[in-house]
């Protein structure tokens, strides 16, 4: 199942009589090759994490690291409790879930991206929502979360994400229809009655730009998750109902990837125009940033976890996340403790990487911590321990993803030079390694081969691993010259372990070194 088409996922549901979050869990089934109730269990821990997002969010005034946004969630819930509101006090609460989870990922607290950290209030908003309204059993709900991945990888793949790519329609945007369409079959909705909540709300998220105030996702994502979750809500009791989105979904999500690409970069996540650019935005600023100086090609999602996920610590999935992960390649491609590291931005890293936690991503990434490691906030004070060096800069570096960095990386006897973007959702990509213009997102099991250039070694290379009873799901080969240094990248379906390196070196003596990357 290639999700690239709402229509060919409803169409297949219908054929097999199954539901969207089936065929999602029956795709990942045979993508990973693990047991169905592995499957269901990982998601039900996402959903964990959900929850105490929501909680801590409504019971307590939790406050974003940089003091100007705070205590919406709790404040909404108890102004729920009173009876006086003009909407359903009960619905009220959903907003006030969605405000909840969005200041506690301001705060660089843990929260699933859904399918961004910038937009990941609302999905967890509706299914904590329905889960507290006693109608549905947390398993069902479970379940619900399956669907919710499968709408967003149409999305992401059909147009986008990110909101440095496509404004925020492309994050608040997805995440609402995601959100909308499943609650419709988790309330029992027919898959065309699902892919008529995706159009119905999506086309409400039409142009809605991405402008953050001093580049943080606090002003005005905040508020936006709040109320897309109500919109999310109306548009699933729409589409229930009987109302049918007259211009396809599919076709929706396509004019909401065309109305991105004409977004002028002000209004796509570089903190600039919009909201950002008012003299409250500008004044906030530089408010911000006084107080902290004194202290590429589609992206192919496949995984319903790409989607859902990763549980991180916030307060951007691009910015923060995807920039740990970069970092941490980095580290994994040195393979020795790192001394020193020179971080070249640019795009919207370069203008809001310090408000979105970037630099302390980066760092944090390099030193290998994880995208949910605690310790991120910290990132500098562990690298002072530990004798890391780093600067940052801004340079031009190419036709790339507005969220791209040079990271160069040295250690006592060696460097690496790593290029690479974040597409949105976490996801990352390198562009080069070392100059050589070699992609892998670390996604799978990568082997990175350093080698000598000869006839046939690329053949021996498959050859090993087909023995070896491992599926080569992607592998890229590049060289400086007719016999001389190249790498070769084979990403691998399969775990593997060191004893393959060695069989590997044994067999292929041209081989210099083997390092295994997988993103953490």
């Amino acid at each position: 199942m290639s999700f690239i088409s709402l229509r060919e996922v409803i169409e297949l549901a219908e054929q097999q009589n199954i539901t969207i979050a089936e065929l999602m869990i029956q795709t990942e089934i045979q993508q990973k090759n693990i047991p169905r109730e592995a499957i269901i269990e990982e998601m039900a821990e996402q959903f964990t994490v959900m929850e105490e997002a929501v909680l801590r969010g409504t019971t307590s005034a939790v406050m974003s690291r940089t003091g100007l946004t705070g205590g919406d969630g709790y404040r909404l819930h108890q102004y729920a409790e009173n009876g006086k509101s003009f909407i359903n006090p009960v619905t009220l609460n959903a907003a006030a879930n969605a405000l909840a989870v969005s200041e506690v990922n301001a705060a660089m607290g843990r929260i699933v991206a859904t399918p961004t950290a910038g937009s990941a209030g609302i999905l967890p908003a509706v299914l904590v929502h329905a889960l507290d309204s006693g109608k549905f059993p947390r398993e069902r709900i479970v379940l619900s979360m399956f669907t919710a991945s499968a709408l967003g990888l149409v999305i992401a793949n059909k147009a986008s994400i990110s909101g440095a790519a496509g404004g925020c329609q492309a994050e608040i945007g997805s995440a609402t229809a995601m959100a909308a369409g499943t609650l419709v079959e988790l309330a029992g909705g027919t898959p065309k009655q699902v892919g008529n909540a995706v159009g119905i709300a999506l086309k409400n998220s039409l142009g809605l730009v991405c402008d953050p105030v001093a580049g943080l996702v606090e002003i005005p994502c905040i508020l936006r998750n709040g109320l897309h979750t109500i919109t999310a809500q109306a548009a699933a009791d729409m589409a229930l109902a009987g109302v049918v989105s007259i211009i396809p979904p599919d076709e929706v999500i396509h004019v909401m990837h065309e109305v991105g690409q004409q977004m002028p970069e002000s209004l796509r996540e570089t903190g600039i125009g919009g909201l950002a650019g008012t003299p409250t935005g500008k004044k906030l600023k530089e408010q911000v940033f006084a107080e902290k100086s004194s202290g590429c090609g589609p992206a192919k999602y496949q995984s319903a976890y790409e989607i859902i996920g990763p549980v991180m610590v916030g307060p951007s999935s691009s910015h923060t996340a995807g920039a740990v992960r970069i970092g941490n390649i980095a580290r994994q491609l040195l393979n020795e403790q790192p001394l020193y590291v020179r971080f070249a931005l640019m795009g919207s890293f370069a203008e809001t990487y310090q408000g979105h936690g970037t630099d302390l991503a980066l760092i944090a990434g390099v030193m290998g911590l994880s995208t949910m490691d605690g310790g991120i906030p910290k990132a500098k004070s562990i690298a002072e321990e530990n004798g890391l060096q780093y600067e940052f800069t801004k340079r031009v570096l190419g036709s790339y993803h507005p969220n791209t960095v040079l990271v160069e990386l040295s250690g006592a006897t060696r460097t690496v030079k790593v290029l690479a973007s974040s597409l949105g959702g976490g996801k990352v990509e390198v562009q080069e390694l070392d100059d050589y213009p070699l992609k892998f997102s670390g996604e799978r099991t990568t082997l990175v081969i350093h080698h000598i250039d000869r006839k046939g070694v690329i053949s021996e290379l498959s050859g090993i691993l087909y023995q070896k009873g491992l599926n080569i799901a992607r592998m890229a080969n590049e060289r400086s010259k007719i016999n001389g240094p190249a790498i070769t990248i084979c990403e691998i379906d399969n775990q593997i372990g060191e004893e393959l390196l060695t069989i590997l070196k044994n067999e292929i003596p041209i081989i210099d070194e083997i390092l295994i990357i997988q993103t953490k």
